[in-house]
């Protein structure tokens, strides 16, 4: 077993990577920098940080198999104590624009528990450069345009959102040291 460094200052670094997930989840399409400058394995750094921040021993994580790893698992083991789950209707999920994953696999919500959903965390290989989307709603004064490079399966769930709120999925987006991230109540129409 391999451990990784987590935050050079547990303590700090976790409450701000903290303030800057909010940030970006309560003002949907910003791109904020995470504290960490180095990933697990094959995992960004935002996305190392993310999962640092945001899981623990009471959540549960699925990891698609194109990120799954005895490191990763080892390193999430030790560091938070997240139990890894095998369906993806687990709070928080892990996956690569790579497997173009399906935000509608992710909605667990139902008649008896529609808040219920998924936080799908999505290492991308860009956030520029892909096509234009433009968000509207909860955390946004006017629209906003953001052009992550997307999968087809997103792009698609993005255009369709086949789940009406409460039900649908938190997308949060990684690459290298930044994230963005789109919450289930911002509209969004791909351009």
């Amino acid at each position: 077993m391999t451990l990784l460094a987590s935050f050079n200052h547990p303590v700090a670094d976790a409450q701000r990577a903290f303030r800057r997930i909010l940030k970006a989840m309560s003002e949907p399409g910003v791109m904020v920098s995470l504290p960490l400058a180095q990933g697990w394995g094959e995992l960004s750094p935002a996305a190392t940080a993310v999962l640092l921040t945001l899981v623990d021993q009471e959540s549960a994580l699925w990891l698609d198999p194109r990120v799954d790893s005895a490191l990763l698992r080892s390193n999430l083991r030790f560091h938070t104590g997240v139990p890894v789950v095998e369906v993806p209707q687990a709070p928080f999920a892990l996956t690569h624009a790579a497997a173009n994953p399906d935000p509608a696999q992710f909605a667990a919500g139902d008649d008896l528990a529609p808040e219920k959903s998924t936080t799908l965390i999505v290492e991308v290989p860009a956030l520029n450069g892909g096509l234009t989307l433009r968000l509207s709603g909860p955390g946004l004064r006017e629209p906003r345009a953001i052009a992550p490079q997307l999968p087809q399966a997103i792009l698609t769930y993005l255009r369709d959102r086949p789940h009406p709120f409460p039900q649908g999925v938190d997308l949060i987006f990684t690459c290298g040291e930044a994230m963005m991230a789109l919450p289930r109540t911002t509209v969004v129409e791909v351009c």
